[in-house]
């Protein structure tokens, strides 16, 4: 307690309006309680023994008395001293028992034991267990003793000491009685108070947690929603976009890259938001599937470079040559995540010179490999005092960074968080204006088991000629877009524009395959993927169904999964995934026909 009380304080008010917590109020109560009512008996009783009472008792009296008088003054003037008034009550109560017992050596009176009793029982309401313990202890030992040196033919409970005569020995042990009942009382009521408050916390605390996970429900349904809103858009823009630079002119081409490039940037935009809220409520799991090391950096290196080539230099790939035909289990969405923030960032922070990307075999075994990943550049470089703090959400390098180079800031985050996934942590090492090295190890265990690899050819003028498939999709745009797409493999295209249209068309003709949107009026892609999996007619029930969905959430691979869809595609797809799953479907057609 630090609130500065008055030295001539005397309102015991005054204390317990400074202590906020009921069970130090409590200790305050108990221990003026003891006192006060110590002072009482001394008052009422030596009046009444003045003329039978032997000196030495008399001594003693005038001692407590004294004392009692002193601490109840200091207890006024300094609350906060409460520990070491506790430890002079019950000292003094200790002393009065041994004087009693071994000093004076008096039979075992009623007075005595509830000395015992009190010091017993106050000892562990205002002080800590370890004195407690001590001072109980050293009250009942000579209890004890008195009972070890004394014939169990003389044991016997005195009614009336006989240094103490009536009627001050009445009203003491009366006394006595009413501050055992009020020290109890007193801390029993704090403690029922303290009880009560701190299930009126644990209400609100729970009615808080209930309202922040509803606030971060809302945030994850708006973020998911917001994606699917603008995902969508962006799937029409990029498809087209791609559709349009098949019959292009040069020029033309040049601006549908400029397009395409500031679509699929605002994609990326949009998707770091996205995985940062993810790994934010420990939402992302990573898959294990097959790769093709050296083809997947290919592939992300081939996309960056036309960023490089725009401010004249090159981004140069180096894959050691163990890992030419090394396949290996790992999510490859991630894994190309980290590798394409990393390597943008280095093309985004670079005028001149070069980015450089590495991926070079530190160990290996038979069941595991580690490769060592870096992603160095000749970029600004990152102040030594900067590097610990642009891997934090929203945060770069300087405070003009973002209106020189643009960004969110969140890029390196993400790629913090994705590491730690794979158990893995970046190192950096970076010198103003003379650029920077990024570098990860990552063990992964190998594969070596067959693999139908899929070449990611251009596949606008392939052939799935034969194909019957139905598109489920509110979105006339991406309807369009889906429609031309298909025509440009030879498919035969459907459109319905909700779910219930879509059950309806599949009733009335047969279909090889089901492209179904998941947010759709009427009837969503859930329930009409439920309504199709229980048709009586098998054969139209079991029909392939691909969900092509633009949320988000990061449940949506089991919602699918759940209502009985094949497989699912994220929007914006590339061309090239789409004809990877028709043509696997198209494959196991045939085949199917072929075994009759």
């Amino acid at each position: 307690m630090d609130t500065y009380i008055p030295f001539f304080n005397f309102s015991i008010k005054k204390v317990l309006l400074r202590e906020p917590n009921n069970l130090k109020r409590a200790r305050i109560k108990i221990v003026y309680t003891t006192l006060l009512l110590t002072l009482l008996k001394i008052v009422i009783v030596l009046p009444l023994v003045y003329g039978a009472i032997q000196g030495h008792q008399l001594y003693r009296i005038a001692f407590i008395f004294v004392l009692y008088i002193g601490l109840t003054k200091y207890l006024l003037y300094k609350p906060g001293s409460i520990n070491m008034i506790s430890h002079a009550i019950i000292l003094s109560g200790i002393g009065g028992i041994w004087s009693n017992l071994i000093i004076l050596s008096q039979h075992l009176n009623l007075v005595t034991l509830q000395f015992v009793f009190m010091v017993t029982f106050v000892g562990y309401y205002l002080i800590n267990n370890r004195f407690a313990i001590v001072y109980s202890v050293f009250a009942i030992a000579p209890v004890m003793y008195s009972l070890m040196v004394t014939k169990r033919s003389d044991w016997h409970l005195d009614a009336v000491t006989n240094e103490l005569p009536s009627p001050g020995f009445e009203v003491i042990v009366f006394l006595n009685f009413i501050t055992i009942v009020l020290i109890h009382y007193l801390f029993y009521r704090a403690f029922q108070q303290n009880v009560n408050e701190k299930e009126e916390l644990n209400k609100k605390l729970q009615a808080t947690v209930a309202e922040t996970k509803a606030l971060a429900d809302s945030r994850s349904v708006f973020l998911s929603t917001m994606s699917h809103e603008l995902r969508t858009p962006l799937n029409a823009v990029i498809g087209m976009t791609g559709l349009i630079k098949d019959t292009a002119t040069k020029e033309q081409t040049e601006n549908l890259d400029i397009l395409e490039f500031s679509a699929t940037s605002l994609l990326t935009l949009v998707n770091d938001i996205l995985d940062y809220n993810k790994g934010e409520n420990d939402k992302i799991e990573l898959e294990a599937i097959p790769v093709h090391l050296p083809g997947m950096l290919n592939k992300v290196c081939s996309g960056l470079q036309h960023k490089a080539a725009e401010k004249g230099f090159q981004l140069v790939l180096d894959v050691d040559q163990q890992l030419r035909d090394q396949w290996i289990i790992t999510d490859p969405t991630r894994l190309t995540q980290i590798i394409y923030n990393l390597a943008g960032n280095a093309i985004k922070f670079t005028e001149k010179g070069g980015v450089n990307v590495k991926a070079l075999v530190e160990e290996r075994s038979e069941e595991s490999i580690t490769v060592n990943f870096s992603v160095s550049d000749t970029g600004i470089g990152i102040p030594a005092d900067r590097q610990a703090v642009i891997f934090e959400p929203f945060v770069q390098a300087s405070a003009d960074t973002t209106r020189h180079y643009g960004g969110t800031g969140l890029g390196l985050a993400i790629v913090k968080r994705l590491l730690k996934l794979f158990n893995s942590a970046i190192e950096l090492k970076s010198e103003k204006n003379k650029g920077s090295v990024f570098a990860f190890p990552i063990q992964f265990k190998t594969y070596s088991g067959g693999v139908n690899t899929v070449s990611l050819h251009t596949v606008t003028n392939s052939n799935l000629e034969g194909l019957n498939i139905l598109i489920a999709e509110d979105n006339a745009v991406n309807s369009l877009l889906l429609v031309k797409l298909l025509s440009k493999w030879n498919i035969n295209a459907a459109v319905a524009g909700n779910g219930m249209e879509a059950v309806k068309k599949l009733k009335e003709n047969t279909f090889d395959v089901i492209l179904m949107d998941l947010h759709m009026p009427v009837m969503d892609g859930y329930q009409a993927t439920q309504v199709i999996r229980r048709l009586k007619d098998r054969t139209k029930a079991q029909t392939p169904i691909i969900a092509l969905t633009a949320s988000v959430s990061h449940n949506i691979y089991e919602k699918i999964k759940d209502a009985g869809m094949t497989d699912y595609l994220s929007k914006p797809f590339q061309a090239a995934s789409l004809y990877q799953k028709l043509e696997a479907l198209s494959a196991a057609k045939m085949s199917k026909a072929l075994a009759g």
